[in-house]
Order: structure tokens, then C-alpha cells, then sequence
């Protein structure tokens, strides 16, 4: 794989986790006025659909987040010795994948509590 392309694919798949990140927080927001000014009762559909889009948000959020990673891993040596390259690779971007995975796992949990009680 050529660095053009390589990077090409980089940002094509930063866009991706970004998008991704981008609609289960809008979804997440979308449940959340459902649930405050809905009626105050169980929604079956609801609750499905709080714990599809935390599923959705860790899964496709981790795969890109995974590619990522792997592109990272595969940088050629001569950008490797750039500063560009220096400060890509001290990213934690492990950190972030399971940071992000954790607060998707709280938002949908806080919201499947909310939907059951």
C-alpha cells in the first residue's frame, strides 16, 4: 500500500468513527427526549433500540478505531521519522477505543435504566 493511499484510507476511516461516534449520540439524544418527555411508561421498541444503538456504537466505533490502529502499525519508515509520524504514534489510541466504548456502555446502560424503571 502506497502512503497516499494509506492515508487516503486513514482519513476515510476517521471520518467513519467520527460519523459513527456523531449518530449514536444523536440517536442517544433522540431516546433520551423520548424517554423524558414521552409517557412514563415501559417502551419495548425503545428499550431495543437503546441497546442496538449502544451495540452499534461500540462494535462499528472499535472496528474503525481497530483499522485505525493497523493503518498506524503499518506506517512506512520515512514518515515514521517525521514529526507527523513521531506524534501519530504516541496517540493512545487503545486508550481512546476503550474510553469510548465504556461511555457508550454507560449512556446506553443509563438509558435502559431509565426506559425500565
Amino acid at each position: 500500500m502506497t502512503p497516499e493511499m494509506r492515508t487516503k484510507v486513514l482519513i476515510s476511516r476517521s471520518g467513519d468513527y467520527f460519523g459513527i461516534m456523531r449518530t449514536t449520540m444523536y440517536v442517544f439524544l433522540g431516546i433520551g427526549a423520548a424517554v423524558h418527555f414521552g409517557p412514563d411508561v415501559y417502551s419495548a421498541p425503545l428499550f431495543v433500540l437503546t441497546v442496538a444503538v449502544t451495540v452499534y456504537g461500540i462494535l462499528a466505533g472499535g472496528v474503525a478505531l481497530d483499522d485505525i490502529i493497523a493503518l498506524r502499525d503499518d506506517m512506512d519508515d520515512e514518515t515514521a521519522a517525521t514529526t507527523y509520524g513521531a506524534t501519530v504514534r504516541a496517540r493512545n489510541i487503545p486508550m481512546l477505543k476503550m474510553i469510548s466504548a465504556t461511555l457508550l456502555g454507560l449512556v446506553g446502560l443509563a438509558e435502559v435504566l431509565v426506559i425500565l424503571i
